[in-house]
């Protein structure tokens, strides 16, 4: 639990910083290369400063015990039940949240080069309308948890002695949400529950959705950009490819960290892979994410990287010049 924490504050603390930077390099260096598209990269920088903040209020501990996964939060407002269980579902809602922009940058961009003509459209306010699918899925996965995943009686007395014995918690008084896949009855017969199961499938299936959508993007921007009959220059065409190598290495990463272990661990209870602790894992590697995630903008986008290489090798200019002249003196 001691590392979880460090890798949770380390990541929150790590985030503030690398998110920082990368907007206001977005600031000051986006109008030139990005034009209105600065917009959508701000957005997804944005969400992750928001991902941080519900992380740090959850920080979550994450558990998988028979047919049931668990995660309930550890942060001063645990036994606040009132406001603790909403901010945790706000916590798994925010992974829809990510996947989703990733496809709405792959979209924006597969307009701008490969259906101009469509991206006229949404110039200007209009720009807005094309986050309209991410708020459906963030909706859509909030309403998954919040309803299909709830804290109930039953959940509390079979995670009674697990949550006691492994983290002196008590399932009556901290704030939680768990899927259980099925339910023993009165002759101890297992009654699956495909309405916790359907849940769990529907946040799968934004998942696949929206990786989908983005493979579909890559594969006609990726045509579209080594066409030798494409009519766009030569720094244009350069940009873009800059832009793309950055947005798939922003995907990658999430499907390492986050999407590939969250799928895991839903799927887990459904056949009792019962993993036990080694489920807060996935919790550190979501602490971290957020952190590591500015970091391929700021090395893969040429104009970033030359800025801030001139930046840290002024003061070793100047003190070359100093030295010299002193030297020469």
């Amino acid at each position: 639990m001691l590392y979880l924490k460090i890798f949770q504050t380390a990541g929150f603390l790590g985030a503030q910083f690398t998110n920082g930077f990368l907007l206001f390099l977005i600031q000051l260096k986006g109008v030139k290369l990005f034009g209105s598209y600065r917009y959508v990269i701000s957005s997804f920088t944005l969400y992750t400063f928001l991902y941080t903040w519900i992380e740090i209020l959850t920080q979550p501990v994450m558990h998988i015990y028979g047919p049931i996964f668990v995660v309930y939060m550890d942060s001063a407002l645990k036994y606040e039940k009132s406001i603790g269980e909403f901010i945790v579902c706000l916590y798994c809602a925010s992974f829809a949240l990510c996947i989703s922009l990733l496809a709405t940058q792959f979209y924006t961009r597969y307009l701008a080069i490969c259906r101009p003509e469509r991206f006229k459209i949404f110039n200007g306010p209009q720009l807005c309308l094309l986050f309209i699918p991410s708020l459906i899925c963030f909706i859509l996965w909030f309403s998954f948890v919040w309803f299909g995943m709830q804290n109930t009686k039953v959940k509390q007395e079979y995670l009674r002695e697990v949550l006691l014995s492994n983290y002196n918690e008590s399932s009556n008084d901290v704030s939680f949400i768990a899927p259980m896949y099925w339910k023993p009855d009165e002759n101890n017969v297992k009654r699956y529950d495909f309405y916790e199961i359907s849940a769990s499938a529907g946040c799968v299936l934004i998942i696949v959705s929206c990786l989908s959508t983005i493979i579909f993007c890559i594969i006609r921007i990726y045509n579209r950009l080594h066409q030798k009959t494409a009519t766009m220059s030569n720094r244009t065409k350069d940009i873009n490819k800059q832009i793309l190598k950055t947005l798939c290495l922003q995907t990658i990463l999430p499907i390492i960290m986050m999407y590939t272990p969250v799928g895991l661990f839903i799927v887990f209870p459904l056949f009792e892979i019962g993993v036990g602790k080694f489920a807060n894992i996935v919790g550190a590697s979501l602490g971290v994410y957020p952190s590591l995630e500015p970091l391929f903008p700021l090395i893969c986008i040429r104009e970033f990287r030359r800025t801030i290489l001139c930046w840290f090798s002024r003061p070793t200019e100047v003190h070359t010049k100093v030295s010299t002249s002193v030297k020469t003196l």
